[in-house]
């Protein structure tokens, strides 16, 4: 490998440092490269948290009734407070919900033809960690505020509690969260504010337009708050599914080396390989010490011969 020159895998992404603005970028360029990729990991959990979703808003907006408005009613105040609620379920649930797509992309980054990724091996091996990411992204989800369980639980294959090798989740991303949250968090929440902004005027914009086209419509608001606002809300949660992965990978970049250890197990594969198999992928490398390495599952690639 000649100096300096950036790590490439079959995805045709380079392994190197960026900046936040690049990572935005990157990330909105994978979404719409690969949309259709992402899209049945990204449904398989965000279809059954939608239809829990429908049963919650139900009970909140008919059976218990406006949460802020009081006695007095006003329609806008209304229309706020339901696009708020709709909006801060689905931010709640989100982590949950993209935990798959990250699992996918862990396994798509390294991939020699991402046409061999099997559907049921990315689902094994995120069912294989699913008791943390129940635990840590819907049960104590209100109380932790730190980024990246979903990829410390999937991609480093983190405990639950400490080992005298390892230690647990919630030192991990301590740890992480530390040295890397100032600059993070200031892009997060920015993007955060945007996207809520943009979801509120455009819930307020289409039912502005239902009520001045159909007063007395009750059924086109709520498709638009059932069905319009939702799709948009999940919409958008994907996008920062696949953004926040990408700042975990700048993470490891930046703050552990990790690209230069990646391109170091890279070339020692390739001077001690034996089968020429070996070198279709990359990512199957020793145990680190000193950094935690994203763990693939083998059985994610199907070969050649099956797909034949």
């Amino acid at each position: 490998m000649k100096k300096n020159t950036p790590l490439n895998w079959s995805p045709g992404i380079v392994i190197r440092k960026r900046t936040m603005n690049e990572t935005r970028d990157l990330a909105l360029r994978i979404l719409g490269r690969n949309f259709k990729a992402l899209l049945p990991y990204y449904l398989t959990l965000a279809l059954p948290v939608y239809a829990f979703n429908l049963l919650l808003w139900g009970v909140l907006f008919f059976v218990v009734g406006p949460l802020t408005t009081g006695a007095s009613y006003d329609p806008v105040a209304r229309e706020i407070e339901i696009l708020a609620i709709i909006y801060a379920t689905i931010l709640y649930e989100s982590s949950f919900v993209g935990s798959l797509t990250t699992a996918y992309l862990g396994v798509w980054l390294f991939a020699p033809d991402e046409r061999a990724i099997k559907y049921r091996s990315v689902v094994r091996t995120w069912r294989s960690s699913w008791f943390q990411l129940v635990y840590y992204l819907i049960l104590t989800r209100i109380i932790r505020t730190r980024v990246f369980y979903p990829e410390t639980i999937l991609l480093e294959k983190t405990p639950f509690r400490s080992r005298p090798d390892r230690i647990s989740t919630k030192e991990r991303v301590r740890n992480i969260n530390l040295s890397f949250q100032g600059v993070f968090s200031t892009g997060f929440f920015s993007m955060e504010s945007y996207m809520f902004a943009g979801v509120l005027s455009g819930g307020l914009l289409f039912s502005g337009l239902v009520k001045g086209l159909f007063p007395d419509s009750v059924v086109y608001l709520f498709i638009i708050n059932a069905a319009i606002v939702p799709a948009l809300v999940f919409g958008s949660r994907l996008y920062v599914a696949v953004y926040r992965f990408f700042s975990y990978i700048n993470y490891r970049i930046e703050s552990e080396g990790w690209d230069l250890d990646l391109a170091f197990r890279t070339e020692l594969s390739k001077c001690s390989r034996v089968d020429e198999e070996d070198q279709t992928i990359p990512a199957r490398f020793r145990r680190s010490k000193t950094l935690a390495p994203i763990h693939l599952d083998a059985d994610a690639f199907e070969s050649e011969e099956a797909r034949r």
